[in-house]
C-alpha cells in the first residue's frame, strides 16, 4: 500500500473521531440547556412551602390577644385551646393586668379577640370577677350580665323595656350587685312571670 493511500485512511479516521467528539459535546450542552438535569426549581419549592403552611394552620385557632399582655398580637393555637394558653403565647400578663377578672380556663374560639383589662380599667367599668374573659362575650353568647349591663343591653332581654331596664339599674345602685339571678324578682315591676322569660338569658 502506498504512503499516499495510508495518509488518506489515517486522515479519514481522525475526521470520524473528531466528529464523534463534537457530536457528544453538542448533545451534552443541549441536555443541560433544556432543563433535563434540573431537579427542582425555586418556584416549585415556594409553592410547596405555601401549601404546606396553609395546611399547617387549617385546623388551628386564630386569636387576637390584646390589652394588658406583654406581647399583643395574633396567635395560632390548636383547636380546644384555653385562654391561659393564648395569654402565655402573648408573653403573659403585665404587672397592672386585672388577672382575677379573667377566666383563664375558658375555651377559645377561632377569630376571637381576647382583651385583657388593667386593674384601673376593670374598676372604671365595674367588672366582676370572671367578666373579662373575652371581648364581646355577653353579646356573642346571648347572656346579659345584670350587674354590668346598661339600659340598652338590658332591653335586649324578653319582656324588658326601658322602664324595667331603668328599674334594674336603680335597684343595683341602691342595693349593690345582684348576688344571684333569682334576686332580680325583687326589682319593682319584675315578677315571677318576667323572671321565667329572662332567667335563661341573664347571669351575675
Amino acid at each position: 500500500m502506498s504512503n499516499r493511500k495510508m495518509l488518506k485512511i489515517l486522515f479519514a479516521a481522525v475526521l470520524i473521531v473528531a466528529a464523534g467528539v463534537v457530536f457528544s459535546l453538542v448533545n451534552r450542552s443541549s441536555g443541560e440547556s433544556d432543563g433535563t438535569l434540573v431537579v427542582e426549581s425555586p418556584e416549585t419549592t415556594e409553592s410547596e412551602e405555601a401549601e404546606s403552611s396553609s395546611e399547617e394552620y387549617e385546623d388551628m385557632l386564630c386569636v387576637h390577644v390584646c390589652g394588658a399582655v406583654n406581647s399583643p398580637g395574633v396567635y395560632y393555637l390548636e383547636s380546644g385551646a384555653r385562654v391561659h394558653e393564648a395569654v402565655e403565647l402573648a408573653g403573659g400578663l403585665t404587672d397592672d393586668a386585672a388577672g382575677e377578672y379573667i377566666n383563664l380556663a375558658s375555651v377559645l374560639e377561632d377569630g376571637q379577640q381576647l382583651y385583657i383589662p388593667t386593674e384601673e380599667e376593670a374598676k372604671e367599668q365595674g367588672l366582676s370577677v370572671g367578666d373579662a374573659s373575652g371581648a364581646g362575650e355577653d353579646s356573642s353568647d346571648g347572656i346579659v350580665n345584670i350587674n354590668t349591663a346598661d339600659s340598652e343591653e338590658l332591653q335586649t332581654l324578653p319582656g324588658i323595656g326601658e322602664t324595667k331596664a331603668q328599674a334594674i339599674i336603680t335597684y343595683r345602685e341602691n342595693n349593690g350587685d345582684f348576688a344571684s339571678v333569682e334576686e332580680i324578682v325583687n326589682v319593682s315591676g319584675i315578677g315571677e312571670s318576667t323572671y321565667e322569660q329572662i332567667k335563661d338569658y341573664i347571669r351575675v
